[in-house]
């Protein structure tokens, strides 16, 4: 295992500590504008238990990791962690940037707020592939604290799609090969990795044939696992970003039959598929972004995209009940349409919840390489 020793932290010169804050300024008035949205799923009486809510309190403070708010212009190395205060107007004002705290630790990609004001962060090398996570607190006003690994061990791939239980007992993650070639990397397989931090014991799930598992979300129960997997074809490549013309338009690179599972974590057996089914793709014109499991793991929420007519609907689920359509929206002929759900919850889910994919290769119904900036750069303290 690589040195893990602390290395020595130069002050910055002033020129840096201005530049690097420029960036996410824009980002933080963007989500002061979408906490202040309206509900986008449903009427008010509609929305399902654990769905994102347009009246969620403003954060206080916001936290970046990776190139998350990183402009072209700024010098390297980028701090490892980033954090600013935010104004109830969207006013962005950096507080804290953490470097990396060893030569071991790997670019931040992905960053979990958790119960107890506590967040935890993974991050990935590439040479040789491998991720560690950590677990720090913030001050009052705003500074890291208590960085520390949550294991000595490492895992040998990319880490994504962090969760953790209410009670902070357990996170679940999924894996990915590192390297950003689909074309000639092996078709992809989902897996789920359930780890215990107070032994530090591993359980993991998967299941045979191309699949993609993502929306890794707990119940409150702190033992029911949610989360969605979505079929690829066999002779999957990379698309070039166009969807493949629109959902149900077949292509050798589709993503498809999007799922969404309820499992027992303490049930005996190593099969991701199965555990109960609470929602099914309802068909092959369809292409679901986001299918989420509520925190009583009996239903959930999600949004998912037509191609006749072009449209996009957000729905409910319940098990063994048909999916409940709760608002449709329809595009203006030549406008471009995007939805993007960006608001707390109640009770807090403490999940990286980024799409059917963690490491976004799930685009437009296509399989696609992954992102060089993951979807969960960004937590929020409040």
């Amino acid at each position: 295992m690589a040195d893990e020793r602390d290395e020595p932290r130069d002050r910055e010169p002033r020129s840096w500590r201005i530049r690097r804050w420029a960036a996410p300024i824009a980002m933080a008035a963007s989500v002061a504008a979408s906490i202040s949205a309206v509900h986008l799923l449903a009427d008010d009486d509609a929305v399902p238990s654990g769905a994102p809510t347009g009246d969620a309190r403003m954060p206080r403070f916001m936290l970046t990791v990776g190139h998350v708010g990183v402009g072209p212009e700024e010098e390297r190395p980028a701090p490892w962690i980033r954090v600013g205060a935010l104004s109830g107007s969207g006013r962005y004002r950096p507080v804290d940037s953490v470097r990396p705290p060893s030569s071991s630790a790997g670019e931040a990609r992905e960053i979990l707020d958790g119960p107890g004001g506590t967040f935890v962060i993974a991050s990935t090398r590439d040479e040789p592939c491998e991720s560690r996570l950590y677990r720090f607190g913030l001050t009052r006003d705003g500074h890291v604290t208590g960085l520390a690994r949550l294991t000595g061990d490492v895992v040998p791939a990319r880490v994504g799609g962090l969760a953790m239980t209410p009670d902070g007992d357990k996170i679940a993650y999924t894996t990915a090969p590192c390297g950003g070639d689909v074309e000639t990397a092996p078709p992809p397989s989902a897996d789920v990795t359930v780890l215990d931090l107070g032994s530090g014991r591993r359980r993991g799930w998967g299941t045979p044939g191309p699949a993609l598992v993502g929306q890794i979300v707990w119940a409150e129960d702190g033992r029911t696992l949610g989360y969605v997997i979505s079929d690829v074809r066999p002779d999957a490549i990379p698309g070039d970003g166009s969807g493949s013309g629109g959902p149900g338009e077949r292509s050798p690179r589709d993503i498809g039959n999007a799922t969404v599972h309820a499992l027992d974590t303490e049930a005996k057996g190593a099969d991701l598929r199965a555990g109960r089914v609470l929602f099914r793709q309802p068909d092959a014109s369809t292409f679901v972004t986001s299918a989420v499991m509520g925190p009583d793991g009996r239903g959930g929420y999600g949004v998912l995209r037509k191609s006749d007519p072009v449209s996009t609907v957000f729905f409910s689920f319940a098990e063994g009940e048909p999916m409940r359509v709760t608002r449709t929206i329809t595009p203006k002929p030549g406008v471009d349409q995007a939805v993007a759900l960006v608001a707390s919850t109640d009770p807090p889910r403490y999940a990286c919840l980024s799409g059917t994919d963690p490491f976004g290769r799930a685009l437009g119904g296509d399989l696609q390489d992954p992102l060089a900036s993951p979807p969960c750069g960004a937590a929020y303290a409040y």
